[in-house]
């Protein structure tokens, strides 16, 4: 049996379609959602967990627990100098004795870039095989929900990933998350542009001919497609654009403007006044470097700016933040109230711990004046996108829009500017790519 997937960089799902009717499957048993958090966590020793209960995990398991950092041997190495001859030496690395397991979000991002993989608990995981483990809990309980075995899969892809800078790379990144899909357990795999598949679960109710941009915007990427629909024939793609630009750049960007602040970035320490490291704080914006600020220097420099600082405060909250696992939650948190300025001309951002006591407005406003910088380049790809079909923004009938980060007000302010707001269609924000697979992947057993 072939299915449809997309292994999204927030949300995934899986789809598969009958020639009638289309369903979209529920992966996730610790959720009400029809997607499942594309997050895993990977315990000490080495039990796998996905979406909600991964992150509920984590969190038990690692926020203010106790950690020991040791010194430990992973090599060696030897180096040839002209005037000293060759030296060899032993590699350490500090680690956390107490570790209980490592979360790991936003995978599909990094399949584009020079990162391969981890050693964790004395075994090496490899991008690929750390994507296999989700791809394939989603393909086990796929086959539950079924009852039949999967073999073969078609999997969305960005028309850009995430850091790509050339065709190679995107290349590249393909056949990186193909190699994955095989590990997982599917014989046979395939590719369908993400925004391709949109259109194809909007053409189901399309009766006339039409010109559409598909706005796929989701957690990692943008992506668009000019697409010629005929009802009964497969759409013809014109033109394709896209942006390693989309939901968790918005977050850091929150982040960096409305919450650094609370953590030190404004604060000086010592005689000379000086500021705390840049790039320190610059850390703080992406998740993923959190961990890495956990060492003991870190700890060190704070407790020694600490004793003579601006803001002590801040710099407590900032130990904290990187000592007792809030990293994720403060993003959660974040993520949250991005979601509410899509609604509420204003919101919240609460956040409490141990030494953490934050309590921050951010207007709309705000928030589009710290992602003007975003904003425009989306603009800018989308007009592009447009003059590479040959056509303007009046020949457009319809702009389907697709992932979660498609509802932001500015963007559909951008929209309804270029394209008048009669003409915006709002697919299944979560569910749309998803759905469009399926049907791709019916097409492909069929025929």
């Amino acid at each position: 049996m072939r299915v449809g997937m997309d292994f999204g960089t927030t949300n995934s799902g899986i789809a598969v379609y009958d020639g009638h009717k289309i369903n979209v499957l529920t992966l996730d048993p610790f959720s009400e959602s029809e997607v499942v958090r594309s997050v895993i966590y990977l315990t000490r020793d080495h039990q796998v967990y996905v979406g909600d209960e991964a992150i509920n995990l984590y969190n038990a398991q690692n926020i203010n627990r106790e950690r020991r950092m040791v010194r430990r041997k992973v090599g060696h190495i030897q180096m040839e100098f002209s005037e000293i001859g060759k030296v060899e030496t032993d590699v350490h690395i500090m680690i956390d004795e107490f570790e209980p397991g490592r979360l790991m979000r936003s995978l599909k991002s990094a399949l584009a870039t020079p990162y391969n993989g981890t050693l964790f608990f004395g075994r090496e995981y490899s991008l690929e095989s750390l994507i296999a483990l989700f791809l394939s809990t989603a393909r086990e309980r796929a086959e539950k929900q079924l009852g039949k075995p999967i073999h073969a899969v078609t999997l969305g892809r960005p028309v850009h990933f995430v850091g790509a800078e050339t065709p190679e790379d995107d290349q590249r990144a393909e056949n990186r998350l193909r190699e994955a899909a095989h590990r997982a357990g599917f014989e046979e795999v395939s590719f369908e542009y993400e925004p391709v598949a949109a259109a194809k679960h909007y053409a189901l109710s399309v009766k006339n001919p039409q010109r559409i941009l598909v706005y796929d915007f989701g957690g990692g990427t943008l992506d668009l497609t000019v697409m010629s629909l005929h009802p009964g024939h497969a759409p013809e793609v014109l033109a394709i654009g896209g942006v390693g630009i989309a939901g968790d750049r918005f977050d850091q960007r929150l982040v960096e403007h409305a919450l650094t602040p609370h953590f030190g970035r404004d604060v000086t320490w010592g005689d000379k006044d000086l500021p705390i490291p840049r790039t320190l704080i610059d850390q703080i914006t992406v998740w993923e470097g959190l961990p890495t600020l956990a060492t003991l220097e870190t700890r060190a420099f704070l407790h020694r700016a600490q004793m003579g600082c601006s803001a002590p405060v801040r710099l407590f909250a900032l130990e904290s933040l990187i000592f007792n696992f809030y990293g994720f939650a403060l993003f959660e948190t974040v993520e949250q109230a991005k979601r509410r300025l899509s609604d509420l001309p204003f919101t919240e951002i609460r956040f409490e711990g141990n030494e953490i006591d934050i309590w921050q407005l951010v207007t709309r406003a705000q928030f589009e004046y710290y992602t003007r910088g975003e904003w425009r380049r989306i603009r800018e790809e989308v007009v592009e996108t447009l003059n590479r079909a040959g056509l303007r923004t009046g020949d457009i009938d319809a702009v389907v829009r697709t992932g979660g980060s498609s509802s932001i007000p500015a963007s559909l302010e951008m929209l309804e500017e270029l394209f008048g707001a009669e003409k915006l269609v709002e697919e299944d924000l979560f569910t749309g790519v998803t759905a469009g697979l399926g049907i791709t992947a019916w097409e492909h057993s069929a025929g």
